[in-house]
């Protein structure tokens, strides 16, 4: 891998975990809304459209990460969507590990 593929690599890795985070608070407030007496059906839907979207970029970015480290994408992306979000940690991990190492 050469050196310009590692900051790329990195800043993907960045911006999936802040879409991750972005659609855990997504799903915190999905839960709340759902718990409430008088379920509001509009703020339910927005949070479920947030969570929505910060999954897809979320997987995209981890797409991006595995492609600029010169990794099969598709296999992964896959194991993404079939066992969200294990296969995502796992990819996050040995794509760090390979900055680390390399």
């Amino acid at each position: 891998m050469h050196s310009t593929a590692k900051p790329a690599v990195k800043s993907a890795i960045e911006s999936a975990v802040v879409a991750a985070l972005a659609g855990a608070t997504c799903l915190w407030f999905l839960i709340s809304a759902a718990n409430m007496d008088e379920v509001d059906g509009a703020k339910a839907t927005l949070w479920g459209l947030g969570l929505a979207v910060c999954v897809i970029a979320h997987i995209s970015f981890v797409g991006v990460a595995l492609k600029h480290a010169g990794r099969r994408v598709l296999p992964w992306l896959l194991g993404m969507v079939i066992l969200f979000p294990v296969v995502s940690v796992v990819a996050m991990v040995l794509l760090l590990q390979d900055e680390q190492a390399g």
